[in-house]
């Protein structure tokens, strides 16, 4: 089972996004970038690939553990950009800002849980709206077009939901794309 965990998001926010990529879709063509479904929206918490069945509930034992101490909360997306920059775009995401410390601490706990050696990287909550094909014959001119309808966009701001639990995914890869399913939730 190829799995992650994530926090997933309200429908308002959902659609609020999908609008948002509409725009950006007409601004940058469709065959420079790879848009992420708005039924697949969510932030990850861990991705935790490839994993046998059994693992599943010592995987939900590490996020109960995980959110101790972690009542619902309040996530408000908002903003755009990109990873790792400007210059290289590779993903075009949306941000958070209220929630940060919330989600930081349960992914830490989790990285901490269920990986044997820890990334060690920063970890930054968003939500992965598109993803820059590479190579494209004409990325120098996708990246500024679609740079200038990020700012022309700014501040953007998609709305804020409560997040009442976290979710154990399991990602199928298909020819049309992934296909997420939930397999354990969590509640806060």
């Amino acid at each position: 089972m190829r799995l992650f965990i994530a926090a997933l998001i309200s429908d308002e926010v959902r659609a609020a996004l999908a609008t948002a990529c509409e725009h950006l879709q007409r601004v940058a063509p469709d065959r420079a970038l790879r848009w992420v479904a708005p039924e697949n929206y969510h932030i990850t918490l861990l991705f935790l690939g490839e994993q046998p069945e059994a693992h599943v509930p010592a995987i939900v034992e590490a996020m109960t553990a995980a959110r101790t101490g972690v009542a619902p909360f309040v996530i408000d997306v908002r903003g755009l950009g990109v990873f790792p920059n400007w210059n290289r775009p590779n993903v075009l995401w949306a941000g958070t800002q209220r929630g940060v410390e919330q989600l930081t601490r349960i992914a830490t706990a989790l990285e901490k849980s269920l990986l044997p050696t820890p990334s060690g990287k920063a970890f930054h909550p968003h939500i992965t709206l598109a993803r820059l094909k590479t190579p494209c014959r004409d990325a120098d001119g996708v990246k500024k077009r679609l740079h200038d309808a990020v700012q022309r966009m700014a501040p953007a701001s998609f709305g804020a939901y409560t997040l009442q639990a976290i979710s154990l995914m399991q990602s199928t890869l298909t020819p049309d794309g992934s296909l997420y399913t939930e397999v354990e939730r969590v509640a806060l």
